[in-house]
């Protein structure tokens, strides 16, 4: 073998031997559980993976697609979570896999919207399917205007929201199961996509996200009766992939990734109570056993609920997959 040659080859398995220790380091240094005021540990996800969508129909809650395993493939899974056993079950699978999608529930049936088809194609997809109770099989509804991925959707008087994500504008996207047709509503002010949402009312909070790399602490919330948005009270501090919900009235939002020149899990815990109105200010909490960022929250029998999600940001997300769900309870912190 010529001296050229042969220098090239111990040169790539030098890399190659450098890489497969920086995984192992990777996978052996992923954070462990923390004791977290409010928090407690619930049965684990059965597939570890972030990026999901996520829902709540009849008490339960559904994990739906995402990202898993390594190099990081995309899921057509959908987990779901009953509090009355602490028991995981499967429904059916999407038709295709989906990671970065959106998920609501609306009159018990659960709608999954947009997304990415594979960890190598994050092309927005305008896709949505329907899983009514009982059902073993999702149908296909009428697609978006547009394909949209790290959005939110979220059900508001009979309707579904489209709000934030990737796509070719910032409009809201209005679904009638009715109809099963789709309308536009008032662009938000500043589109972002991996952003955080809840349902306040009638209206609903677009809480930070991201645009060009840049994480974002505004809030816009839009009031679906109007078809227009105004300010809210701004984050402490921006994030992007938030896991949130509501519970009894009160915002929480917790955790995030800020994929800059380095990258990080954002390791952070906050209220807004609604009911004080504008004298509403966030206010920090314990943050949870694990920082997380993918991860869609969700408030299921009073509890805020985080299920899997990654561990590390960026490409390093693909090493640190968790399957932990944690319920957060209110009662034992601000309350």
């Amino acid at each position: 073998m010529p001296r050229l040659l042969r220098l090239i080859v111990v040169a790539l398995l030098g890399v190659g031997i450098g890489l497969l220790g920086y995984v192992a380091w990777l996978l052996v240094t992923n954070p462990g559980p923390r004791d977290a005021l409010g928090w407690t540990l619930l049965a684990p996800l059965p597939v570890a993976r972030g990026e999901t969508a996520t829902a709540v129909a009849d008490g339960r809650l559904y994990i739906v697609g995402g990202l898993a395993g390594l190099p990081g493939e995309a899921s057509a899974e959908v987990s779901v979570y009953d509090p009355a056993g602490d028991a995981w079950s499967t429904a059916g699978h999407l038709p295709t896999a989906r990671h970065h999608a959106a998920a609501a529930a609306l009159g018990g049936t659960i709608y999954i919207a947009g997304g990415g088809p594979s960890a190598a194609d994050w092309t927005p997809q305008p896709t949505l399917w329907s899983l009514a109770p009982g059902a073993d099989a999702w149908q296909e509804r009428a697609p978006m205007p547009e394909g949209r991925l790290g959005h939110r959707m979220l059900a508001v008087a009979g309707r579904l929201y489209v709000s934030g994500g990737i796509g070719s504008t910032g409009q809201v996207l209005v679904y009638d199961p009715d109809t099963d047709a789709w309308s536009t509503g008032t662009a938000m002010p500043a589109p972002r996509d991996h952003l955080a949402a809840v349902v306040v009312g009638r209206e609903i909070w677009a809480i930070g996200g991201r645009s060009a790399g840049q994480i974002h602490a505004r809030v816009d919330i839009y009031d679906t009766t109007a078809d227009a948005w105004r300010d809210g009270p701004a984050l402490p501090a921006p994030t992007s992939g938030a896991s949130e919900a509501v519970v009894d009235g009160v915002i929480l939002v917790s955790g995030g990734e800020d994929p800059g020149a380095l990258g990080s899990v954002i390791d952070r815990h906050w209220m807004l109570d609604t009911r004080a109105g504008t004298a509403a200010t966030w206010e920090p909490l314990s943050p949870p056993p694990f920082a997380v960022h993918g991860a869609q929250g969700a408030a299921v029998e009073g509890r805020f609920l985080i299920v899997g999600g990654a561990l590390r940001p960026g490409a390093s997300s693909r090493f640190s997959w968790t399957d932990a769900t944690q319920s957060y309870d209110p009662s034992g912190d601000y309350q």
